[in-house]
């Protein structure tokens, strides 16, 4: 049986694509400035959040119902330390603030006395996480809320 030309080349053609593609998996497939150096430290001075995409806030379901209950809750606010390691093994401790009604954690307020999107406000939030699962425990409110805080609560 004889093979048509173009469909030889074709084949051909794979087989080198597929092997530029194994044998240089890092390489990328458009070079960046060679001149440019890359960031490798990172602090407050030097990063910026990237901009918000979604800056509307959402809407939960019965947002109107639970509104109307929470005319007698009481807001309690707390201030505990807080310890996160990182990748390197530094230790860093932080004053975490949060509120909750002792029954319901309000989440954004979690290291809310760090400023939004600053890397000691998401280390404090990562560490909080951590903190809230030690502190769960199903025996009472307050246990079940640093469950349901454990659990629902993203950094």
């Amino acid at each position: 049986m004889a093979h048509h030309p173009d469909r030889i080349a074709t084949h051909g053609a794979r087989i080198l694509l597929l092997w530029l593609l194994t044998a240089a998996p890092g390489l990328p497939a458009i070079s960046s400035e060679a001149g440019s150096p890359r960031q490798t430290e990172f602090s407050d001075r030097n990063y910026t959040p990237n901009r918000q995409i979604n800056i509307s806030k959402p809407t939960r379901p019965g947002a109107a119902r639970a509104a109307a209950s929470t005319d007698n809750r009481v807001i309690q606010s707390n201030m505990e330390k807080v310890a996160w390691v990182d990748a390197r093994g530094a230790q860093t401790e932080y004053r975490m603030y949060y509120e909750h009604d002792s029954h319901t954690l309000d989440f954004a307020s979690v290291c809310s006395n760090y400023r939004k999107g600053s890397i000691d406000y998401r280390n404090c939030r990562k560490a909080a996480k951590q903190w809230f699962g030690g502190k769960c425990n199903g025996g009472n409110s307050a246990g079940r809320m640093y469950c349901h805080a454990r659990n629902g609560f993203l950094p």
